[in-house]
């Protein structure tokens, strides 16, 4: 019990701040007007037709795949600066890496990822 002691009086501490923050935002009412929810960015007025047109799929599509090789590509290059250190093993894990990337191209590119139309 006592080497918990901490604990206790952090998780007690955590739900009176909770409490007070509730507490205190339930004194003040809130303010709602058209105003406050219309959309609002970089000090322009938005225009809400914009906002109707859906985006093409595509567009998602380009940006999930960009990502996703991104980042499979981020990870060559802190092996890249220790990779005379670490040893054959670290060579060859990073060729299956590199095959798996490969594949996950290939397969891309045979499903019509990167074809823009």
């Amino acid at each position: 019990m006592q080497e918990y002691y901490s604990i206790y009086v952090y998780f007690a501490l955590v739900v009176v701040v909770t409490l007070l923050t509730l507490g205190a935002s339930s004194l003040f009412p809130s303010r709602k007007n058209k105003v406050k929810f219309m959309p609002y960015e970089s000090g322009m007025q938005v225009e809400t037709h914009l906002l109707e047109n859906r985006f093409l799929l595509r567009h998602y599509l380009v940006a999930l795949i960009f990502l996703v090789f991104d980042i499979e590509v981020i990870f060559l290059y802190p092996w890249a600066v220790i990779a005379k250190t670490i040893g054959p093993f670290a060579f060859y894990e990073m060729f299956f890496f590199l095959v798996a990337l490969l594949v996950g191209f290939i397969y891309v590119w045979r499903k019509g990822g990167l074809q823009w139309e």
